[in-house]
């Protein structure tokens, strides 16, 4: 029996108290990487009602700052009085093979290598790994073109896989950021990357893209990376 989810919009409270907390949340983190920090804080503080809890969501920031996206196992509680929580909406959609939705993903898209050194195969941003063989001289004119080829690729892949089809001309993908957040003090560093993708897609198997909705896309999930928004074309 599949896990029943909910989608929910959020938003920060607009008051001082509230707004104290951002410099706090954004501490550990430079400039790229201060909305995904603050972000995992402030959602997973909807969910941490255990100290033993996994992650069950997957979030995403809007376009306005403070407004998020959640897509969850559980309905969000704010036992902070941190958010204004719209009415959390079951995630049922009724879909069909042969339906066209319009889709929007923010995604951290990787690539995993062997690496001699390593016991296991390492993850590779999309686009920095296609522009590695290139002379440094070259990589900042090659971006571009290396954000369009491998962010499709990527994407194509993980449609063959999740049970939809996209095509090239319906497809935008720009936003490509590097983030960097320090956990547990300067010396330890996350660094991932991030891509957005806007467009149509086509349903070829309903149950797998759900599945794959829920499960989100690609790797940095916990940082704001993965949900995928659909809504009828």
């Amino acid at each position: 029996m599949t896990m029943p989810l909910y989608l929910s919009r959020v938003r920060l409270r607009r008051s001082a108290s509230v707004g104290a907390l951002a410099p706090l949340l954004m501490e550990n983190s430079d400039d790229q990487g201060r909305t995904q920090q603050s972000g995992h804080h402030l959602v997973w503080s909807l969910f941490a009602d255990s100290s033993d809890r996994t992650r069950d969501f997957l979030w995403r920031e809007m376009t306005q700052r403070g407004a998020y996206m959640i897509l969850s196992a559980r309905p969000p509680v704010d036992r902070h009085a941190l958010f204004e929580i719209d009415e959390p909406k079951p995630f049922a959609p009724i879909l069909a093979a042969g339906d066209r939705l319009h889709f929007s993903l923010r995604a951290n898209p990787v690539v995993r290598r062997r690496d001699s050194s390593r016991p296991r195969s390492a993850k590779h941003d999309v686009v920095m790994d296609a522009l590695s063989s290139l002379p440094a001289g070259q990589r900042a004119e090659k971006r571009l073109d290396a954000v369009q080829e491998r962010g499709l690729v990527w994407l194509e892949g993980q449609a063959h896989k999740t049970g939809f089809a996209v095509r090239a001309s319906e497809v935008t993908i720009d936003g490509y950021r590097q983030h960097r957040i320090r956990r547990n003090g300067a010396a330890s560093t996350m660094s991932f990357s991030s891509l957005d993708f806007d467009g149509v897609l086509e349903i070829s198997d309903p149950a797998a893209l759900l599945a794959g909705i829920g499960r989100g896309f690609g790797a940095a999930k916990a940082y704001g990376c993965g949900l995928m928004l659909i809504r009828r074309v």
